[in-house]
């Protein structure tokens, strides 16, 4: 993962099987930005991986792309258009070239500017990310602005921004954490996480960590059921910075 002055990243990952569909990513882009991908490829097993590794590299090879349309040709005046060609083009070739396998990705992309804390983003049908301030108070949900990609072509993605202050925390995942179950069938739930994220923690790793730990417990000796992937940004408050 990238070093950034002011800032902390961190990820934990585990696959259900021995390969997985789920993935996540981050990349400085030209210009200075931070590129920051959680995705998660429908289905488990050889054939999500496949298309998992598909995916990731279209996506970092359309990232680099800035001040295209989808065609990759017209310039137009757009400041920063990282995320939306890396996802408007990512969807159109899946589209066009595996529509007929019905294979398809949530994702969240995001560029981050570290000098400002502003967030550029697209969030693909994914489950919706937190920011959380330095008490654990949700400041944002960053809800979709599109469908999953891969399922119709030249499908119309919002890009949003927010912005992450300092002592902010960016929490991103997979549907395998909040569908994680126990024994007995529970679900792990949103709301645990929620009350998790909300704990105050010295670092982003120590907030993974903690989620994990409580993860581990609640799936004892079940059968995990899916790929469970999480990438945390922190801002460092200025006393850290």
């Amino acid at each position: 993962l990238p070093r950034l002055p002011g800032w902390e990243i961190a990820a934990r990952f585990q696959p259900a099987r021995q390969v997985s569909g789920d993935f996540y990513d981050a990349f400085t882009l030209p210009g200075g930005g931070l590129g920051l991908l959680i995705a998660d490829v429908v289905d488990k097993g050889v054939g999500a991986a496949l298309f998992m590794a598909l995916s990731r590299s279209l996506l970092r090879a359309y990232s680099r792309l800035n001040g295209f349309t989808d065609d990759g040709h017209s310039a137009i005046p757009y400041i920063n258009t990282h995320a939306l060609n890396a996802v408007r083009l990512t969807n159109d070739y899946i589209a066009q070239y595996h529509g007929h396998m019905s294979m398809f990705v949530t994702l969240f992309f995001a560029v981050l500017d570290p000098v400002s804390g502003v967030l550029t983003y697209i969030n693909a049908g994914h489950n919706p990310p937190y920011i959380l301030g330095p008490s654990g108070v949700v400041k944002a949900e960053l809800w979709p602005s599109g469908p999953a990609a891969g399922l119709f072509p030249n499908t119309a993605f919002e890009v949003r921004q927010a912005t992450l202050e300092p002592g902010d925390l960016l929490m991103t995942y997979t549907d395998g954490v909040t569908e994680a179950r126990d024994p007995g069938g529970e679900f792990f739930e949103e709301e645990r996480l929620l009350s998790l994220l909300k704990q105050p923690a010295g670092s982003a790793s120590e907030h993974l960590d903690r989620i994990e730990t409580s993860l581990r417990a609640h799936i004892a000796g079940a059968d995990q059921f899916d790929d469970i992937t999480m990438l945390a940004l922190r801002r460092l408050p200025v006393s850290e910075a």
